[in-house]
């Protein structure tokens, strides 16, 4: 297992097992999973409720502890309901607003934001979540987790130092054999975006995501939707998209020599 660089800010060990009780909200209800609502991005549309139906939930996740890496964790909105389901979670995220809380006020009012770091505490879950301050393109991809996700950061402006195939690739390639990278983009709605290479159409997610070794076994056009946020608070439209991406395992058996 790949280690990761000594200067990142950590809570709780990397690989310790410790009480997989769920504690706070209960958000896992059987074998579904929603998103952490009271979160800033809560109420925001996101498709990771589908991930119930391929990652491991109830009490075969809090035996087992799978392994989940969050890209860009914010304060929580899928690494809370993913550790009271009895996941281990990295949350990869730089923001210390989201990190650490605060406050802000935008068109549609004061917001007030708890922070992950209070989230965690307050939940008694900092022991199986480890927070990584630091660009995940600059993070080992050595097939570590069970699954890796991402939402809607392909699109952001630090993220294009890079390009979008060397984005997604770099996060698949940080999943394990047998495991599930999860990847919530955007599709182009003007010019512009079509133009800068980071708002794909499906066809071009299809392209990026067909790679030896994996399997796709969603990538949908989720259609448009209307919002106002934190660093775009005019009134806009985004057309979501969600590729399920499932590395598939080594055979079973080994081959005979004949």
């Amino acid at each position: 297992m790949g280690q990761y660089p000594q200067q990142r800010r950590r809570i709780g060990g990397f690989g310790r097992r410790v009480s997989a009780r769920p504690t706070g909200r209960n958000i896992v209800r059987g074998n579904t999973l929603d998103v952490e609502e009271q979160t800033y991005w809560g109420p925001y549309y996101s498709y990771f409720p589908a991930l119930a139906r391929y990652i491991p939930l109830g009490e075969y996740a809090r035996r087992v502890r799978p392994r989940a890496c969050v890209l860009g964790a914010s304060d929580g909105k899928f690494a809370l309901p993913l550790l009271r389901a009895g996941w281990e979670v990295v949350g990869v995220e730089t923001d210390e607003l989201f990190l650490d809380g605060g406050e802000f006020d935008l068109v549609d009012g004061h917001h007030e934001v708890v922070g992950l770091r209070e989230r965690l505490k307050a939940e008694g879950l900092e022991e199986r979540c480890t927070i990584v301050e630091q660009d995940y393109m600059t993070l080992p991809a050595e097939g570590d987790f069970q699954l890796v996700m991402g939402s809607g950061l392909w699109s952001m402006d630090p993220n294009r130092a890079h390009s979008l195939q060397a984005l997604i690739h770099h996060a698949m390639d940080m999943v394990a054999p047998g495991g599930i990278f999860f990847g919530e983009y955007l599709i182009a709605m003007n010019d512009e975006e079509r133009q800068c290479g980071y708002y794909p159409p499906r066809e071009e997610m299809d392209a990026i995501i067909e790679r030896p070794g994996w399997q796709t076994f969603e990538n949908a056009d989720l259609g448009i939707r209307g919002e106002s946020h934190l660093g775009y608070e005019q009134w806009h439209f985004h057309r979501y998209a969600a590729a399920i991406v499932h590395r598939m395992p080594g055979p079973r058996y080994a081959t005979p020599t004949p």
